[in-house]
């Protein structure tokens, strides 16, 4: 088995882990890949990887974005971290990684910031009003002002590069009213994700426009995104409107504590 880099041509190599993983984010690991390089590791086995590792890196903090692992190879996660550790020397990093799992971070002494929860949205038609009033409320038209405001006010990080440019796709709906952004994007044909989704405090009824905006415009595909499990009005408001709960993830973080606004990520 070969753990280093992950090499240029990765897509040809990864077949087994897109047949392993229906949500496996291609097209992010492209995009971190091209910005992001020295941060990206696979393990490979007879010219396959059975494991990848990417990250992206903030003013602060380095966020592990991709993480997959085949289910026979899983003692390969600790490799691949040890190797993105070493090669991002005095930064703080953070992983949301599924709870089976965390005792794989655990060993290289990340600690616990929080749990998330996954929900999925199955695509089946939810009964709501979205007029053309809210349309146009939550049409996105200062998404870039909107965005870049409240998002450094719920990560207290410079992440407006990342916002405006790197965690957008050809195929993202970017939905905004004055107190909060909705970002989502295909994952594949049948799976669409809603990341990140910010609201400032007290902006319920804004974050339920936005949910109805991206439950219309996104049609009858699965939907689904991660959010913090202890925040009532936030899981309230997912399963509200269909969300199911899948599974428990953990925010780990190496390093410096990071000072989230829980209450205002809706979706990390």
């Amino acid at each position: 088995m070969f753990i280093g880099y992950l090499r240029n041509d990765f897509e040809k190599d990864i077949s087994d882990i897109l047949d392993s993983d229906i949500l496996f984010e291609l097209e992010l690991l492209k995009q971190t890949y091209s910005i992001y390089p020295e941060y990206c590791f696979a393990a490979y086995e007879s010219g396959k990887i059975v494991g990848v590792i990417s990250a992206y890196e903030f003013h602060k903090h380095i966020f592990i974005n991709i993480l997959n692992v085949l289910k026979q190879y899983e003692e390969v996660i600790t490799r691949l971290l040890k190797l993105l550790i070493q090669n991002a020397t005095s930064m703080n990093i953070f992983v949301l990684i599924e709870k089976p799992l965390e005792n794989y971070v655990k060993a290289f002494n990340f600690e616990k910031h929080s749990s998330f929860i996954k929900y999925m949205h199955s695509g089946e038609a939810t009964p709501f009003n979205f007029s053309n009033s809210i349309a146009k409320q939550v049409s996105g038209k200062d998404y870039e002002n909107v965005s870049k405001r409240i998002d450094k006010e719920v990560f207290m990080d410079d992440r407006e590069s990342y916002i405006k440019n790197d965690c957008s796709f050809s195929n993202s709906l970017k939905l905004s009213t004055q107190t909060g952004f909705l970002h989502s994007y295909v994952v594949n044909k049948r799976y669409i994700r809603i990341s990140p989704w910010l609201m400032q405090g007290e902006s319920y009824l804004d974050a339920e426009k936005l949910l109805r905006g991206v439950l219309y415009y996104r049609g009858l595909k699965k939907i689904f995104g991660f959010a913090p499990k202890d925040i009532k009005e936030i899981t309230e408001l997912y399963e509200s409107y269909k969300f199911k709960k899948e599974s428990v993830f953990s925010l780990m973080y190496l390093g410096e504590k990071p000072d989230l606004k829980l209450e205002n990520l809706y979706a990390i």
